[in-house]
């Protein structure tokens, strides 16, 4: 093996488990939102518990993909690296569609949010829900408290539960409104999701170059 093949195995073998340890964040990140974000699964209708299962889904197949690259580059196996190149190159093209969708599409999502929100805090069935929501972010009313146009607010605008004895009123009441918090929480958490899938991205690709080029070195030996 000359010095190229040989760096270009151990690069390769690099960058896989860079992206296996990606893969796993993914999975963690995905998780912990599945269990503490209750009120806003709620919320939206189950939507956040839809989008980080796929998200999970799609971390264990960029950790195994890259644990496939990492067993191709060491073992040196033409037939490993060929299965590893075509599996994410496909997987590539799956991502950027994903995320040309989604961007093209921004607007009607947060139109959308937007609705669910001001449909949930006008809604007399939702109120546990909201309250968990007022309590977690520390906000009240859809842009305040005088949204809610009364002298005792509920008790999750001043951070309390309904069975603690004491009045909300607007003086004790958090300042901020929940509907620009939950909008920033959940573009931030965007945001974070959108700049780790870049990363792998990036570092899926060149894999995909260094394996081809082993994969056409080992051929040839």
């Amino acid at each position: 093996m000359g010095f190229f093949e040989c760096t270009a195995k151990f690069v390769l073998f690099a960058f896989n488990l860079v992206c296996a340890l990606l893969g796993l964040v993914i999975i963690g990140f995905s998780v912990v939102a599945n269990a503490h974000g209750k009120p806003f699964k709620e919320m939206l209708s189950g939507q956040i518990t839809i989008v980080t299962i796929i998200l999970i889904v799609v971390g264990v197949l960029v950790f195994f993909i890259a644990f496939l690259g990492c067993c191709g580059a060491i073992k040196e196996s033409h037939c490993m690296l060929t299965m590893y190149i075509v599996i994410l190159s496909t997987l590539l093209i799956v991502q950027f569609g994903i995320g040309i969708t989604a961007f093209v599409y921004r607007n009607n999502i947060e139109d959308s949010l937007d609705s669910v929100i001001s449909q949930t805090f006008q809604n007399d069935d939702t109120k546990d829900i909201v309250d968990e929501i007022q309590i977690d972010l520390k906000c009240c009313g859809i842009n305040g408290p005088n949204w809610f146009q009364v002298v005792s607010l509920p008790k999750s605008c001043c951070g309390m539960r309904n069975d603690e004895g004491k009045v909300c009123t607007i003086i004790d009441a958090y300042i901020e409104g929940c509907e620009p918090k939950i909008s920033n929480l959940i573009q931030s958490s965007l945001k974070l999701l959108g700049a780790i899938a870049i990363g792998i991205a990036v570092v899926e690709l060149f894999c995909v170059i260094f394996a081809f080029y082993l994969s056409s070195s080992f051929k040839r030996w």
